[in-house]
């Protein structure tokens, strides 16, 4: 109960304060846009003006059942201060006439994006790696739905110039195609490591008029030639310290808690309005500060989420944590991936050396992924997975702590010519290690864990230079017996298996598949696909290549010279071809691989397998000419970007 002195000091100042409210509260308008959908619910995406739901929006979507918000018929993934990213996804019957969806009054697809079209009547050039083999794996899909000459096509606008703004719809439409199959979008398409946005579609947006009508504290951008009548627009966008959407008609800019400018305020404010108020205010807060620091404290005493509460012993201070990166300096960065920076550090307790890995504030999906790493690899203990030590969490700080590795990723060693050249002895080592560490991963722990990105540049090296599997931000788990639910195409160009695009779902022998084409890596000394002047060469391919003339140990890297083992090379070489299988049924499960890497188990003939002179592990299907294991290029194509 609350004190009664305490009680009326503050309905007196209630009564004072409470005109000075009501007198802003009379300002406020409430806006004419809605972000509710039309069942009442809040739609899922968080728009913010001018998207909405109502018809005050100047970009009116749809929203479904479920809270979903859509252009058309497309999925809005997310949106930011300059494009709305959608869902296309593949299909093989989708009308040409749906590409009207994407050109609206305030919208229009943007340069980068590239159009993939069916039974075109004219043939465009396309900006997009293994237009061939995309094409391949398009119309193995199609006809497995009955779909007669499919006649893949792909549009995008002048190769590798993003500084065209829209893709232009008369082209499209002068190319006289039946069907519109999906679409990619991606700022780098010559790099391997690249994670591409296929089936996703970026839309510039904008506010049509030749005037701004953005709020203070907000940055006008003007644009003109826009598509749909080549008219004028522009949009808003709050400048640094402030949130908010910037328009008029919106929410406007507000100071961020944190800004300096906005405690200036503040403070100016007590100053001028409350300051005849000072004395009896200053009585209350003692005594209604008091009332709720012991309320609060009893309230959310010990109070973590369930996930925090199992992982809670290994929470780290973050003041230790900058302590040790040095406050993150530059000079400890070891490296940058696509959620954020991984800096080196020192415990300043105990002297441990470690990496910190600091998730950017930029990515939407950085507390998922942050969560599904804790989850993943938080409990899981074996020698060849790099170590969870634990974890932090500071506002929108989010830092994982592991084992520091000191001979960093395994990829600087195949391909960035160091000093220091893996020899196969090495080579072989590390195989065994991330092989084990998969097994373990697949059917060692109390659930199963698909890892879902097995690349050389996730397999870092220790002190001895043991392989350690690392990054278990993709990671997906699921209990034993049971049907994994994972429906999202993602992972890395050129490790993806071919099934993964016609089901969306990642198993256990989507991994074997990412782990034969890691083998191949490690033992030739190249990358999955190799860009060329005339054409690309795909890794499975080259080496099957060799292998059909009688001459697979030629596939070896030549850094090694004659150091190595023939026997084990070419045990390498047809396991990983093996494990690359096509047919998810041929290949062996990660027991078996070690067990063939072990001795333990004789390899089987080629021919039971599925490798025989007579066709690669990738049956020659009409239509696939000489494209053997090339279906897993066009199924990397297709993974969501990270």
């Amino acid at each position: 109960m609350m004190p009664k002195t305490a009680l009326s000091m503050l309905l007196l100042l209630a009564g004072m304060v409470l005109p000075i409210l009501t007198v802003g509260a009379r300002k406020a308008i409430p806006p004419p846009c809605s972000q509710i959908c039309h069942n009442g619910k809040p739609e899922k995406q968080n728009l913010t003006y001018p998207f909405g739901f109502s018809p005050g929006c100047p970009i009116q979507l749809n929203c479904t059942d479920d809270g979903d918000a859509l252009i058309g018929k497309f999925r809005v993934q997310s949106a930011s201060s300059e494009t709305v990213t959608v869902t296309i996804e593949a299909q093989c019957n989708r009308s040409f006439e749906a590409i009207a969806n994407l050109y609206g009054r305030n919208y229009a697809p943007i340069g980068k994006n590239s159009i993939l079209l069916n039974n075109c009547t004219q043939i465009s050039p396309c900006n997009l790696p293994n237009t061939q083999v995309i094409q391949a794996q398009y119309q193995s899909l199609c006809e497995t739905k009955n779909m007669a000459n499919t006649g893949m096509s792909c549009y995008s606008e002048e190769a590798n110039n993003y500084s065209i703004k829209f893709l232009n719809r008369s082209r499209l439409s002068a190319l006289g195609c039946k069907f519109f199959l999906s679409s990619m979008s991606a700022e780098a398409l010559n790099n391997v490591s690249v994670s591409l946005g296929v089936q996703m579609l970026q839309l510039a947006w904008w506010v049509n008029g030749d005037e701004c009508e953005c709020s203070r504290d907000a940055d006008c951008v003007r644009l003109s030639g826009l598509p749909n009548g080549g008219g004028n627009g522009f949009r808003c966008k709050c400048r640094d310290g402030f949130l908010g959407d910037g328009f008029l008609a919106g929410t406007g800019c507000q100071r961020a808690e944190s800004s300096p400018g906005r405690k200036k305020e503040e403070t100016l404010k007590v100053l001028t309005i409350v300051l005849p108020l000072m004395v009896l205010l200053v009585v209350s807060m003692l005594i209604l500060g008091a009332v709720y620091v012991i309320r609060r404290k009893r309230k959310f005493a010990e109070v973590l989420e369930d996930w925090e509460r199992d992982y809670g012993p290994h929470r780290f201070k973050y003041k230790d944590l900058y302590t040790a990166t040095k406050g993150f300096r530059d000079q400890e960065l070891l490296g940058a991936g696509g959620f954020g920076q991984v800096y080196r550090g020192i415990l300043p307790t105990s002297n441990i050396e470690i990496a910190v890995k600091r998730v950017s504030h930029e990515s939407r999906q950085g507390m998922r992924e942050f969560v599904a790493e804790i989850i993943s690899i938080g409990r899981l203990r074996h020698r060849n997975l790099v170590a969870l030590l634990g974890y932090c969490r500071r506002k929108r700080e989010l830092l994982l702590v592991y084992d520091h590795m000191p001979n960093g990723s395994l990829d600087k060693y195949l391909y960035n010519q160091p000093k220091v050249t893996l020899n196969w002895m090495q080579r072989l080592r590390v195989i065994k290690g991330v092989a084990s560490g998969l097994l373990y991963l697949h059917k060692g722990w109390e659930q199963v864990v698909i890892h879902r990105d097995i690349k050389a540049s996730n397999i870092l090296l220790d002190a001895e230079f043991n392989g350690r599997l690392g990054d278990f931000g993709l990671a997906r788990l699921y209990d034993h017996g049971t049907d994994p639910q994972t429906t999202h195409v993602v992972g890395t160009f050129g490790y993806l298996a071919p099934e993964h695009m016609r089901t969306g779902k990642a198993t256990t022998s989507t991994d074997v598949f990412a782990f034969g084409v890691f083998l191949l890596e490690v033992a030739c000394g190249r990358r999955p696909i190799k860009h060329g002047h005339t054409e690309d060469v795909i890794l499975v391919d080259w080496v099957f290549s060799r292998w059909d003339r009688g001459e697979i140990l030629e596939a070896r890297d030549p850094k090694l010279g004659l150091e190595f083992v023939e026997e084990e090379m070419e045990l390498v070489l047809k396991l990983g071809l093996m494990c690359s299988h096509a047919n998810p049924l041929m290949r062996p499960s990660m027991r078996q691989v070690l067990q063939y890497l072990e001795g333990d188990l004789p390899m089987p003939e080629s021919s039971s397998v599925g490798i025989s002179s007579a066709g690669s592990t990738v049956a020659h299907r009409e239509g696939f000419d000489n494209l053997a294991f090339s279906s897993s290029v066009a199924e990397s194509l297709l993974s969501g970007g990270r």
